[in-house]
């Protein structure tokens, strides 16, 4: 449950109270022991409101406030975004967030690290999210934030990042961001992401991982995966070698959430199954083990999958391992694609993964999809799964069994 906010003009309540008047009395003293003097005005505990609060406070979180001002202001707000309370205090004042977004591009390069700390602390709570894209001038700020990323000499790319990955992640705000992205799509085509992406040097200062979960968050958004999936851009083609990215769990953990969203839709599954994507291959190599197999078997393999070596390991990441998982099963949907799915041998990737898999939660996913691929098909006018209505008291069983299953296996 989320903590209730402070109402602009309104008594603080009482927890609110300690914990600004702990900040207040920090600052000040802070100040103090600096030697620096700052103008405010001493208040009564009974005058302690929000408005006042912004009022005092905004003129020191500012760009042409002193470093020596600013700088303990925005640490002591990073401070306050280590607990839910502090989130909330800050989160539910447009003023304070618009201070600290405006702090991200200060020249002192300490003050727009911590106000880029801040920002990516306060987009944990989803609440504070929908606050931050409420405000009249965040378009531009969305517009400058991704502009940021695709500057090579941005040192605090990396940042940034990190705080568009929080921000989008509640789908809600991953539309308006989307929205706003298409409305600027001369500057910030997707595709110019996945360029960067896949350059790991683009940028000397920062890695971009999190530029991955940024486009994974954006693809749950129909005409961001519409971009994704174009078929004269070649982007999903550039994404599908970072499945096996192993020097970063967020990079791959993050192409393989933005491949799997594209598997959703049904109408780009004949594409993405041909050879001019071979998708199906990229998300079986990293499910696949050293295991040898008769030449029958394996000749009915993608030819990526045969003849692997003996040192072949598996993606080490269960939750990665999952969402593989899921994609394939997406992609079982329609009869076409489970035919061709089946015809790939893919079975037998997946019993070798069943044999060896340890992690609870990807039992019932592994099973799930073995079942499709050793089952009859469905009868006619039931051949697409996910337009198929289960009634309730079948899901329930389904459920059941599922877990009783499970607790059988882990025996």
């Amino acid at each position: 449950m989320e903590h209730s906010g402070v109402s602009r003009g309104l008594p603080i309540a009482p927890e609110k109270l300690r914990l600004f008047f702990n900040f207040y009395f920090h600052f000040v003293t802070t100040c103090v022991l600096r030697k620096r003097w700052i103008g405010l005005t001493i208040m009564s505990v009974e005058d302690l409101n929000i408005e006042h609060l912004e009022n005092e406070f905004a003129p020191i979180l500012n760009l042409s406030a002193t470093p020596q001002v600013k700088q303990p202001a925005i640490e002591y707000f990073l401070g306050l975004t280590g607990s839910d309370d502090g989130k909330n205090f800050i989160g539910n004042s447009t003023k304070f967030i618009k201070c600290i977004i405006e702090l991200t591009d200060d020249r002192d390069d300490v003050v727009a690290e911590v106000a880029c700390k801040t920002l990516i602390n306060l987009a944990t709570k989803d609440t504070i999210c929908s606050r931050i894209l409420s405000s009249d001038n965040f378009p531009d700020v969305v517009v400058k934030k991704f502009e940021k990323i695709l500057n090579a000499e941005y040192k605090h790319a990396d940042l940034v990042c990190k705080f568009l990955s929080n921000l989008t992640r509640p789908e809600e705000c991953a539309r308006k961001v989307a929205d706003i992205m298409k409305e600027n799509e001369d500057k910030l085509k997707i595709s110019k992401f996945v360029s960067v992406l896949c350059k790991i040097d683009h940028n000397k200062e920062a890695d971009l991982h999190y530029l991955a979960p940024i486009l994974a968050n954006l693809s749950q958004i129909h005409h961001i995966r519409d971009e994704i999936l174009s078929r004269d851009q070649w982007v999903i083609q550039r994404l599908l070698p970072f499945v096996n990215y192993m020097e970063s769990d967020i990079r791959r953990f993050g192409v393989v959430s933005c491949i799997k969203n594209c598997c959703f839709d049904e109408e780009h599954h004949e594409w993405l199954l041909s050879d001019k994507v071979d998708i199906l291959s990229s998300l079986l190599l990293p499910l696949a083990g050293p295991e040898e197999f008769d030449d029958e078997e394996m000749e009915k393999l993608p030819e990526r999958l045969q003849y692997l070596p003996p040192d072949k390991t598996r993606e080490p990441n269960p939750q990665i391992r999952c969402i593989l998982l899921q994609a394939i099963l997406k992609l079982c949907a329609t009869k076409k694609g489970r035919l061709f799915v089946k015809e790939k041998n893919t079975y037998i990737i997946i019993r070798e993964l069943h044999k060896w898999e340890s992690q609870r939660s990807n039992i019932i996913p592994i099973m799930n999809l073995i079942d499709i691929l050793i089952g009859d098909e469905p009868e006619e006018g039931m051949e697409n799964l996910h337009q198929v209505e289960i009634p309730e008291h079948l899901k329930e069983k389904f459920t059941k069994e599922d877990q009783e299953d499970e607790k059988e296996y882990m025996q």
